[in-house]
């Protein structure tokens, strides 16, 4: 049996090992002293008589030359006598395991500099890698968040690759273990020692890596179960896609992200991947790719904090309603040094500076008007008069020969009475009639063109409140809202910076337990009754430390029931009776008032371009509706038209145009109140004589302009008393009290 101590050989070459640098289940990892960028994985010699055959296949194939970013075996390691004990690989230094990055509170503390662009390049690197191994005919099969490493730089390598499926010269070497969180459906409870695997459920796996990575660490089966506990191996082997547009009876954890936040093929490859439907044709590595650049090219800086990256296809930041609900930033910059000394906008005692009275000066210099008058069109008064009016014209002048022609002819019929003679009484009569008829009409034709002329002003006063009521001033109004309170917020942002040190100061023991427990994650945490899916449902919830724990109910995350919440406290006492504080002002101090003051200069600077796009919006909004106040509104212009050519007809045909009312400015508070001045009057001008309604006949209809009679009501509220009722009753029903 080899030792530790024995010599290892690769290719006949002995090999001189360093440091260890990593220790799992099946072995461990040297790196090598002489062979820079190469480490020896050293199996248990228990386990390394069950992986010969498959490290010796998996070099002699060169599987690891077609992918570099791939921890493969390039060379079988013997020891002394020859014996297998292990192999040679790359080693993959300066990463760290994918979950340090999703994870938020990690995330802070391993990739500080981390924004939102920085996790989608690496979920496209992670697409990108299991196409790789793809394409050398491997499967991955044992998924897990230690398998897949990152680095600084957004480069994604995969280790433990002498794990995955292999199939050469007809001869298989199976992946025999797997993690459930990433196992498929089909393939949950089964045992997967002589299961054969395909890339379809590799397919699977990365789409609930690429999930964790882009959602805050959420896993995309882990919710709340409508009808009770819903385990997470269950909800997954029952498709329950829990943030999916068909209905799976789950709900997402509060503040989480949705799928509407993401461009469409993002959205479709989650659905079809975690959908009954597409077992089989679930989306492969390169149709992640193809949607993952298509999120990339899509991002964009939040408006309330530049730390904040989503697509421009969202609705809203998800980041920022993430923040609201957890009250905890899920991305900090710290280095806060180089933005003081490199911008002149950034003070040490008040953060980023901004004139406030110039921009409070810009949105009150925006007027908005609380009334609104409207620019009418001018009455033209050169419009010749219609044949209707000509007529009329005409008959004015005779309408005084008529009159005493009617009665010359009235009395010569009262003389032909006398005589008795019928012929002469029938014929005077018929004239009488006639001329008595023609007056009539014209006397109606004239009450005729009053009314036209007050309905249709009447209608220009109708027309002018519409067009004010609609005025375009609603988004002005609510810009100019939005600036306020954009300027508002900033500054108490600044009130915010300027007591950072202060409330630190008052604080250190409290920031300081904080600290300490914020540095236990739970996914490395060895607690009793817990498993893998647990920590996996907690993550979804946004349990990451033991800090979490401590200030939130564990029990609200589904399968944490009583025990497994008194196991979780009692670990985290454990870590806070090891707790000692420090009362000394330490760089960890320092870093984290920098910390603090960073985000609210970030926050400071999405306050004042937010602010200086409103106004820029503003200011456009304002002059736009200035020339929609002065521009020809179209049915204004036409019924100005019919008015105009009205005036004509009434002055050409002898009447006297009535007044028109003032239409007032319409204001916001009150509507407008135009009416007529006084009540027109029909006459031929300063010598004529005015012409009066006939005898029996009110002023003209309110509905249709027609003469009215007085009649008599037969039936209502007021049976036998007088009214005026329109002449075209019962085609038109107008009436005015008598």
């Amino acid at each position: 049996m080899s030792s530790v101590t024995d010599k290892l050989f690769a290719d006949g070459r002995e090999l001189k090992l360093s440091n260890r640098v990593g220790k799992g289940g099946e072995g461990e990892v040297f790196s090598l002293v002489d062979i820079p960028g190469h480490a020896v994985k050293r199996y248990f010699p228990q386990i390394a008589g069950d992986r010969e055959s498959k490290i010796r296949a998996m070099v002699g194939s060169r599987v690891s030359a077609s992918a570099t970013t791939v921890a493969f075996p390039e060379q079988v390691v013997t020891d002394s006598r020859g014996k297998f004990v292990g192999f040679m690989m790359r080693l993959v230094d300066k990463h760290k395991e994918i979950h340090e990055l999703q994870t938020p509170s990690s995330r802070q503390r391993h990739f500080p500099k981390a924004d939102y662009r920085f996790l989608v390049r690496v979920a496209l690197n992670v697409a990108r890698v299991f196409a790789q191994v793809h394409s050398t005919g491997c499967v991955v099969g044992d998924i897990n968040q230690r398998g897949i490493l990152v680095s600084d730089s957004a480069t994604v390598a995969l280790i433990d690759a002498d794990s995955f499926q292999f199939i050469h010269n007809g001869e298989r070497h199976l992946c025999v273990v797997g993690v459930p969180e990433y196992t498929p459906p089909e393939l949950q409870g089964k045992s997967l020692k002589d299961i054969v695997r395909t890339k379809d459920h590799d397919a699977f796996g990365l789409a609930v890596c690429i999930f964790q990575i882009l959602c805050m660490d959420r896993h995309p089966f882990s919710g709340r179960f409508s009808a009770g506990d819903m385990p997470l191996e269950k909800a997954i082997s029952e498709f329950r896609f829990v943030y999916s547009g068909r209905n799976t009876g789950m709900e997402p954890p509060p503040g989480s992200v949705k799928l509407s936040d993401f461009p469409p093929y993002v959205r479709m490859n989650f659905e079809e991947a975690f959908a009954p439907d597409h077992v089989g044709k679930r989306p492969n590595p390169e149709m992640w790719v193809k949607s993952l650049e298509e999120l990339e090219q899509s991002l964009r800086p939040c408006s309330q904090n530049r730390l904040h990256h989503y697509s421009r296809l969202a609705k809203d930041c998800p980041w920022c309603r993430m923040e609201a609900t957890y009250g905890r930033p899920l991305f900090v910059n710290p280095d806060i040094d180089p933005i003081i000394v490199g911008d002149s906008k950034v003070d040490t005692g008040k953060g980023w500076v901004i004139d406030v009275a110039a921009l409070l000066a810009a949105v009150n210099n925006c007027t908005i008007p609380t009334a609104i008058s409207i620019a009418l069109p001018p009455i033209d008064h050169t419009l010749a008069p219609s044949t209707e009016a000509q007529q009329q014209r005409d008959g004015q002048w005779l309408s005084p020969l008529l009159r005493i022609a009617g009665l010359g002819i009235a009395g010569f019929g009262v003389f032909t009475l006398t005589l008795r003679h019928p012929v002469f009484l029938f014929s005077f009569g018929l004239i009488g009639l006639g001329l008595f008829l023609a007056l009539k009409k014209g006397e109606e034709k004239g009450a005729s063109l009053i009314a036209r002329h007050i309905q249709t002003w009447s209608k220009i006063k109708t027309t002018v409140q519409t067009i004010q009521a609609n005025a375009p001033l609603e988004r002005a109004r609510k810009l100019k809202s939005e600036a306020t309170a954009a300027i508002e917020q900033y500054q108490a942002l600044s009130k915010s910076y300027e007591k950072v040190r202060i409330e630190y100061n008052g604080k250190r023991q409290k920031e300081q337990l904080e600290s300490y427990l914020s540095g236990f994650p739970l996914r490395r945490a060895s607690i009793a009754k817990l498993r893998t899916s647990d920590f996996a449902a907690l993550a979804s919830y946004n349990f990451h430390t033991a800090f979490d724990v401590k200030t939130r109910n564990v029990q609200q995350v589904q399968g944490i029931g009583p025990v497994k919440e008194a196991n979780l406290k009692a670990w985290v006492r454990g870590l806070e009776a090891k707790f000692q504080y420090n009362p000394n002002y330490t760089a960890e101090d320092q870093a984290k008032i920098r910390v603090k003051q960073a985000e609210i200069v970030t926050q400071q600077r999405g306050q004042d371009d937010k602010i200086t796009s409103l106004i820029a919006q503003l200011q456009r909004e304002v002059k736009s509706f200035e020339a929609w106040r002065t521009q020809n509104h179209p049915e204004l212009v036409t019924l100005f038209r019919e008015l105009s050519q009205l005036e004509c007809d009434i002055v050409a045909a002898g009447g006297t145009v009535p007044v028109k009312g003032n239409i007032t400015p319409h204001s916001f508070n009150a509507s407008a109140t135009s009416s007529y001045q006084s009540t027109p009057a029909w006459g031929g001008g300063a010598t004529s004589t005015t012409i009066r309604p006939a005898k029996g006949v009110s002023s003209p209809c309110p509905i249709c302009g027609s003469a009215m009679r007085l009649r008599t009501a037969r039936r209502g509220r007021r049976p036998g008393s007088n009214f005026w009722g329109c002449t075209r009753y019962p085609t038109c029903r107008g009436t005015r009290p008598y």
